[in-house]
This record gives structure tokens, sequence and C-alpha cells, in this order.
């Protein structure tokens, strides 16, 4: 029987553990790994099952770290991003196979795979929704083509309900959100890798109701694709972020006005990070409304098959699930990882090393994948044209 550790007990891996316990009841159990005890203590709580353990650890002391992951079957990761790295280094020094929600600095990732493949474990970065799902309909595109010239992710968690003040509420954390918007973004650019301003590129993608037309700009959500996709695509790649019209602007004007910089400022003797009051100040007026939340994802993946121009089209649109009280972004991007894990733990992938989503699941694999998210009603629909 499986045993498998959930490190982080946050918005995404606080729906984990009672998913595997409903989806393989026969389960040894699961461990939930965080520093917070009081979110262990409700995931607990919620769960309702007395195979979950939960253990209290900084997983920045990576010794603990692996002797705690030691005898699982595999792993699954939803930390914060400064928490990702440590996590896989314990992964590979306790020889248990991880999937991770992170897939930022994909060469330091990358950098783990020697160790890993030694380790006989196999670690997938960026494993859920954007980057994940997206990487993977990416890399299938390419894979259907003789020749691709241009792919372009056009991705967003949005509230069904629009509101002042952004016309955004939190679908994941805000802090997140802002570091995407003053991150650059690389993209490739004429075959190149290149850089561009976060925010820039702006245009509008229409889709049919009850969402309608969005705005859409640069971010840096490639994560592996920058790597991977050199030399398979001739012209153009990149990831833009959905939003409701006029998000763009209004952040754009708290830019101007430094609101998010990192730099701290000193006021009445007290040294703040602007970004820091920002989100103080902007996440109880972004609170999530009980309506809940969408996830739209489109992927264009353009090329030549046989000679004739063909386009690869990828759209994902998923919304809150008002029976689990689950977000669309929770789903979409918890639910994948555990459907990878699930095929580590049985056997289907084979692989071991670094691998990425797309160099796993573009060919044989992407049709079980897709199946396998069918169960929780997130499907993914694919035209050619």
């Amino acid at each position: 029987m499986k045993k498998y550790a959930v490190l982080g007990a946050g918005l995404m891996g606080s729906i984990m553990p009672k998913d595997i316990f409903e989806y393989e009841p026969r389960v040894l159990g699961v461990t939930l790994i965080d520093n917070n005890e009081s979110a262990l203590r409700d995931v607990y709580n919620e769960t309702g099952n007395d195979r979950l353990e939960i253990r209290k650890l900084d997983l920045n002391d990576t010794a603990a770290a692996v002797s705690l992951l030691r005898g699982h079957d595999a792993a699954i990761s939803a930390l914060p991003h400064e928490l990702g790295l440590s996590a896989l280094e314990a992964a590979v020094g306790a020889k248990v196979s991880v999937v991770d929600l992170v897939g930022v600095e994909p060469e330091k990732r990358m950098a783990l795979h020697k160790k890993a493949e030694d380790a006989g474990i196999v670690i997938i970065p960026g494993c859920g929704v954007a980057p994940g799902i997206s990487n993977m309909c990416v890399g299938r595109g390419v894979e259907l083509l003789d020749e691709t010239q241009k792919a372009v992710i056009y991705v967003g968690g949005i509230p069904k309900k629009k509101e002042p003040p952004l016309n955004y509420q939190t679908v994941y954390t805000l802090g997140s959100v802002f570091k995407a918007y003053v991150r650059k973004a690389r993209i490739i650019q004429d075959g190149k890798e290149a850089e561009v301003e976060p925010l820039s590129g702006l245009e509008h993608v229409d889709f049919n109701e009850p969402i309608g037309r969005l705005e859409a700009f640069y971010t840096d959500g490639l994560a592996s694709l920058i790597l991977t996709m050199k030399g398979k695509i001739s012209h153009f790649l990149a990831e833009k972020t959905l939003r409701y019209p006029g998000h763009t602007e209004k952040i754009k004007f708290l830019k101007a006005c430094g609101m998010l910089d990192e730099e701290p400022e000193t006021v009445n003797s007290y040294k703040v990070k602007p970004v820091d009051f920002l989100i103080k100040r902007l996440s109880p007026l972004l609170k999530l409304s009980p309506e809940g939340d969408f996830l739209i994802m489109r992927i264009i993946v353009e090329g030549t098959k046989n000679g004739k121009q063909q386009t690869h089209t990828f759209e994902l649109i998923d919304e809150y699930d008002p029976a689990t009280r689950y977000t669309s972004m929770a789903r979409t991007t918890s639910f994948p990882a555990l459907c990878v894990a699930r095929m580590i733990t049985g056997g289907i992938i084979k692989q071991k090393g670094v691998r990425f989503p797309e160099q796993i699941f573009s060919t044989g694999l992407f049709p079980e994948f897709l199946s396998a998210l069918k169960k929780y009603n997130i499907q993914i629909s694919h035209s050619v044209s």
C-alpha cells in the first residue's frame, strides 16, 4: 500500500490529503508537513481521517526533512517559491520522488538531475496548471506539428464577480501576484530568448459568456519551456496573464506610485516596504467573494504539418465547486499534481532524474493524463484548424 507526503498546508496543499483518501481508499497514509501548526490542525479536522499524520517542520531544515520524508512512496510539494528548492533537495536525500507545483528558476531545478537520477527518483517541477498543464499542451502541440513557429499561453484565475478597486480578487497569495507584475518576463522572440516588461504586450481576448472579453499581458510564466522549447519553436513563445479589462491600467498606476517596490521606506521611524503595506491594505478588500472564481486557459500552437499551415488550440475553463468549496485555482493546480503522483506510484512514469511536464506528457501519456483529469470534471478541449 502507498504512502504519500504532502508538503505545505496552504491553499493548494490543504485539499490534497482528503482527495488522496477518497481516490485511494486503501492508501496506507498521508503525512502533511508544514511550519504552521494551526493550518495543519485545520486540514486534519477537515479531512477527518486518522491515517492523516500532521507534522510541524521548518522545511529549511533539510536534515530533518530528509528524515521525515524517508519511507514515503511519493511527495507532492505545494510550498511557497522560497522553500521549493530545499524541499527538492530533501526529497533527493530521502530517495522519494516528488511532484512540485513550483516551476520558477528551472535551471536550478535541472541542476539536481544527476543527484535525482542516482537516487533512483523522479522530480517533476512546475506541475500544476501554469506551469504544468500549460507546458504539456505546448509540448503536445509541438509534437503534433512537423515545424512549430509560434506558441502563446493565455491563462488567468479571475473572480466570477468583477468588483473594484482592481477588478480582481485573490485566488492565490497576493504577494505572488504582485511579484509577477514586477518580474521581467522571459519569452522567445525570433527564435532567441528575450526579456520584456511585465504588463506589456496588452491585447484583448474573447471567450464565450459568461466570461466575455478579457485583457492579456506578458508575465514570466514559461518556466521550463524557456529551456525545453529552444530550437523547437522557430519564432515566438510567450505566456500572457488574463484579467478583466481595466486591471492592467490600475496596476500600472500602483507601480508608477512605487507601491509594488520592495525597497523599505522610513515612515514615522519605522521601515516599511511599500508592497507589504499594499498587501496588508488590499488583502481584505480582495478576498474572494462567495460566487467563487474561474480558471481560464487557452493555448495556441501554430506551425506546419505535411507542408500545410496548422493551428492547435487547447482550452480549459473551470469554475469554483460549491459542493466542496474548492476554488477553481486550487482544483486545477492541485489535482493535476495528484494525478501525476499516482502515475509515479503506479509505475506509469518510469523516467528518473529531473523531468519537466512537457518532457513526459507531450507524447503517449498525454491522453492518459487528460483521462485522469476528467475524473475531477477538469476537461481540456483540443481543436485543429
